[in-house]
């Protein structure tokens, strides 16, 4: 093959992969079309539905597809408790700003729109969630917001609070106990770590992060030192 032909070879493979990129949407090509999501609720248990369908109990693992303008919006019920509606949060799919280099073109804004059609342009993102139920009968205005704010706390810091567990002491133990109670003295803080230290093989072996908030939760704490 002579150097021409191999160069015009080239240059039809390569004009051959820009039209299918161009032709699909980049995102329709490389990103799933579907994500999947944990759903907890505290306590476990509770019915998701998603309109009439029932789509399990919590904890919930599901594959929900993709939609770029429609909301998905959950239903979260459980007897004894207050209904609550979950909509699940979006986020740009990555893999859909590779359209980025066509998008001054009639096929880089086909590219888009074909992503945004099938539902690749957008990834459901957080991937998990975490729901504190509130018990039926309670008045609108009521909320344990300390409590609330210990339990996302926990959750989201769980890998640093068992470190500290590990340890003995540390800035995420003590600012969960400053959130728990606030305005005590050292010495009642010490009381607090001596019943950590006692339950520190039980809280280190759970995994499972409102198992393990349970377990802090468990532990008396002293109101006055």
């Amino acid at each position: 093959m002579t150097t021409l032909d191999l160069k015009t070879a080239k240059n039809l493979f390569f004009a051959a992969c820009l039209g299918l990129i161009l032709l699909g949407g980049c995102a329709t090509m490389y990103a799933p079309d579907s994500d999947t999501i944990t759903i907890k609720t505290n306590p476990a248990g509770a019915e998701i539905y998603q309109g009439a369908k029932l789509l399990g109990k919590t904890p919930l693992v599901h594959s929900f597809h993709r939609e770029t303008f429609d909301r998905m919006v959950l239903n979260i019920r459980k007897d004894g408790y207050k209904p609550q509606e979950l909509i699940l949060e979006k986020s740009l799919e990555p893999k859909s700003l590779y359209n980025i280099a066509f998008i001054t073109t009639t096929s880089g804004v086909t590219s888009w729109g074909i992503d945004a059609a099938n539902g690749n342009m957008v990834k459901y993102n957080p991937d998990s969630y975490l729901i504190d139920l509130i018990k039926a009968g309670t008045t609108a205005e009521y909320r344990d917001h300390d409590r609330l704010q210990r339990l996302r706390f926990v959750v989201l810091n769980q890998a640093a609070l068992m470190k500290d567990i590990s340890v003995g002491d540390g800035e995420y133990i003590r600012a969960y106990y400053e959130i728990r109670m606030p305005n005590t003295g050292d010495a009642t803080y010490r009381k607090f770590l001596d019943r950590i230290a006692q339950h520190a093989l039980l809280l280190l072996s759970s995994g499972e992060p409102l198992e393990f908030y349970r377990g802090l939760e468990s532990i008396e704490v002293e109101e006055h030192s």
